[in-house]
């Protein structure tokens, strides 16, 4: 049997990879929600964080839990707010696909540290498994589909080759 000389593989209409988008900004919004709650985006909030809920001292990662002791904790006080309003930014920015390829980066930078800072505490599947669905995201510059990336290329062309 002859095989063709090109396979015609399906495709995935990019409308379901922007799905999977709008799913993680979703997950960083509820999550910033119940955050916000427990009252994490606060100094004394971020103290609790890295010392009692995922404490630094069981980290099997000690050049991360010195990270966390020796720069994150002492600036706290600009950290924590920091931190409310990146996660807030990304949250949003990736629900409604806006600058989808430079919020994917952050998103994956945010939960690379996160998963390095809960290492050994907690799952890392449930980091590893938004990073890998925020790098197919990345790849596929899914804010073209049921995103406002969409409408700024089509506004301003010149960023086709940059960030959307």
């Amino acid at each position: 049997m002859k095989l063709p000389v090109r396979f015609s593989e399906p495709k995935t209409p990019l409308f379901w990879i922007a799905l999977l988008r709008m799913m993680i900004g979703l997950v960083f919004l509820t999550t910033w929600v119940n955050n916000l709650r427990e009252g994490l985006y606060t100094p004394e909030g971020l103290l609790r964080f890295f010392t009692e809920v995922f404490p630094q001292a069981e980290n099997p990662l000690p050049f991360y839990a010195a990270f966390i002791d020796g720069v994150i904790l002492p600036v706290r006080s600009a950290f924590a707010p920091f931190q409310l309003v990146a996660e807030l930014l990304l949250g949003l920015a990736l629900l409604v696909g806006f600058l989808t390829p430079f919020f994917s980066l952050a998103g994956i930078f945010f939960l690379t540290n996160t998963l390095l800072a809960t290492a050994g505490q907690d799952w890392f599947w449930a980091y590893l498994m938004p990073i890998g669905i925020l790098v197919v995201v990345l790849l596929a510059r899914a804010g073209r589909a049921a995103g406002l990336d969409s409408r700024l290329v089509r506004r301003y062309p010149w960023l086709e080759r940059w960030w959307v």
